[in-house]
């Protein structure tokens, strides 16, 4: 599979898993707030949604050594993975994108965030608030 074709399936799934939430959901509040311009795409997950897709798994998606190349993650700054700098690779977290998004979800207002660039060379980042 072509990289632009895992990016697209990541993004894809995020949009899924976004959809999914929303229809499942018996309130309007409850939707996932999608903001765009003309270089960017932000995706948020309300607190309820966001416990809905650590359940689901679904985040493990980025584990896969096709999408690694393709992604930033960035930990909420409370959190208890932390950022370690490595020379010549940048900023790295010790933990999986399943695991931030869980950590997101054991906290009240939790959120996930996954946002779209494309001018970054990693054109996804996914970040945690909580």
């Amino acid at each position: 599979m072509s990289s632009a074709k895992i990016v697209t399936a990541a993004l894809g799934i995020a949009a899924a898993a976004g959809a999914s939430i929303v229809v499942g959901s018996s309130s309007p509040a409850a939707a996932a707030s999608v903001q765009e311009t003309r270089d960017y795409v932000w995706v948020g997950f309300t607190p309820s949604e966001t416990k809905q897709i650590a359940h689901s798994g679904v985040s493990s998606i980025f584990s896969r050594p096709e999408v690694r190349p393709y992604f930033y993650a960035q930990q909420d700054r409370d959190s208890v993975y932390k950022s370690y700098f490595i020379p010549g690779r940048g900023y790295v977290i010790k933990a999986t994108v399943q695991k931030l998004v869980n950590e997101a979800a054991h906290h009240p207002n939790g959120r996930v965030w996954v946002s779209y660039n494309k001018h970054l060379p990693r054109p996804i980042t996914i970040w945690t608030q909580f």
